[in-house]
């Protein structure tokens, strides 16, 4: 990602996100993040003058509306990083002993508040001719024993990025796999991989902002998830 701007990173204060701001803030961004835990955030900034720190969950309106405010008065937002999210209960339930009220949290997280989001700062990204990206899982692809809860919800993030993508030409739409960079990694971006649904580029990893490396697991094994893909941060 060349040059600089203003991003929003969900689920910033560890892992991933935390990752991000961090890359993006040495190279010159603006980078708001936000999390559930707040001193953990509060040390993200901490490393950087450029990192503003929102505590609050993004399942919570009133949150979303605050990082609304914020996003209008700096005017723009380049980048909205769409990483928060919710593993569910553990140890991880079937899914015909998933418990209803946890199942809709999970849900809530990973795939209301992401559109919630989108819906409320999309002016400011056409605006600024910017980037949604939208952090999902092999989980979302794959069927293992265990993650049927947090597989659902990625997959259904996944599809409804695939329909922003064709409902806004305009805009660079990415529903991504963070993967580990390998040595082979060329920091280059790799094609985007077009569907009938629309573009999907995948993996993205932010240990080099951008990179062209996807480990699958092996059959029959858990998922790889970042850190900030078990916590919303």
């Amino acid at each position: 990602m060349n040059g600089t701007g203003t991003a929003l990173i969900t689920g910033g204060s560890a892992g991933l996100g935390r990752a991000s701001a961090l890359a993006l803030a040495e190279r010159g961004w603006e980078v708001i993040i936000t999390g559930r835990r707040v001193e953990p955030l509060d040390r993200v900034a901490a490393r950087a003058h450029t990192i503003t720190a929102l505590p609050g969950d993004v399942t919570d309106p009133r949150q979303r509306e605050r990082i609304a405010v914020e996003i209008a008065a700096r005017g723009r937002l380049d980048l909205l990083l769409n990483n928060a999210s919710a593993l569910g209960p553990s140890p991880m339930p079937t899914l015909a002993r998933y418990p209803e009220d946890a199942l809709a949290q999970v849900f809530a997280t990973d795939v209301l508040a992401p559109l919630a989001l989108i819906a409320a700062l999309i002016a400011h990204v056409r605006d600024a001719g910017g980037t949604v990206i939208n952090i999902s899982s092999d989980a979302a692809v794959e069927a293992y024993a265990g993650w049927g809860g947090y597989g659902a919800a990625k997959a259904a993030l996944d599809h409804a990025t695939a329909v922003l993508a064709v409902e806004e030409p305009g805009l660079a739409v990415y529903a991504s796999i963070p993967a580990t960079c390998a040595p082979r990694c060329t920091r280059r971006r790799s094609p985007a991989r077009t569907s009938r649904i629309g573009p999907i580029r995948r993996p993205w990893c932010l240990r080099c902002c951008i990179c062209s490396t996807r480990a699958h697991p092996a059959a029959g094994t858990a998922p790889r998830t970042s850190r900030s893909q078990r916590t919303q941060g």
